[in-house]
């Protein structure tokens, strides 16, 4: 039995939602993407089935609560890059801003990809699965290991 190939429109739409999902595991690297292809797919007049725009904006709902969920650690990490000591929160921020243009290009190749390459499918997924690894391992180093004690303090 054959496969229903989704449209275009419809897997802009699933991704924006995954990658809103992720937000918080990943720090924030993967809301760039997710922000794109939501708009991308509250845009779109055509193909799909008509309920894109309302994933897309279920995409940028998920993306509100990520962005609450992540913003403690966060919120610790840049205070503490703003110190004239903090050289590694200053490279997490770096490395997170990396990760996110690259995470963007990942994402934006998936959902192109015609669906029967799925190999290449899996490989981008796996690019994306490493980046937010990287992404949240980094930050947890730094949030509970490798930041002093005064940038708790609210």
């Amino acid at each position: 039995m054959a496969r229903r190939l989704k449209p275009f429109v419809e897997r802009e739409a699933t991704w924006a939602v995954a990658l809103a999902a992720l937000g918080f595991v990943s720090m924030y690297a993967t809301l760039p993407a997710a922000t794109l292809l939501g708009y991308r797919s509250l845009r779109r007049q055509r193909g799909g089935d008509g309920s894109e725009p309302a994933i897309g904006m279920l995409a940028f709902g998920m993306m509100l609560v990520s962005f609450l969920l992540a913003y403690p650690a966060m919120r610790v990490i840049v205070i503490a890059a703003s110190r004239p000591e903090g050289w590694a929160p200053r490279a997490f921020l770096c490395t997170l801003i990396v990760l996110a243009a690259a995470i963007v290009g990942l994402a934006t190749v998936a959902v192109r990809m015609h669906p029967e390459r799925w190999i290449a499918r899996r490989c981008l997924l796996a690019g994306i699965g490493v980046a937010i690894a990287v992404a949240f391992t980094q930050a947890m180093v730094l949030v509970l290991g490798g930041l002093p004690a005064w940038s708790f303090a609210s």
